[in-house]
């Protein structure tokens, strides 16, 4: 998306002017969002769940967690 002109330039310019003043006009930058967890989360749930995901399990396999039917992170 672009930024327009203000209307009362644009309603003094004819539109072949306008047209060759937009193409100069770069886009607005869309912000970036993080792709961390959602909003709602806080950030000391966040820093928690990290740590979690970044441990090593010694002993342990990746099956488990198997038959542990409630366990949900």
């Amino acid at each position: 998306m672009k930024p327009q002109l203000p209307p009362e330039i644009e309603a003094i310019l004819p539109d072949e002017i306008l047209r060759l003043i937009s193409r100069f006009v770069p886009h607005l930058k869309k912000e970036k969002k993080s792709p961390s967890l959602p909003c709602s989360v806080s950030p000391n749930m966040e820093r928690d769940l990290r740590r979690i995901q970044n441990m090593s399990l010694r002993g342990k396999n990746n099956m488990f967690l198997k038959d542990l039917d409630d366990f949900v992170l």
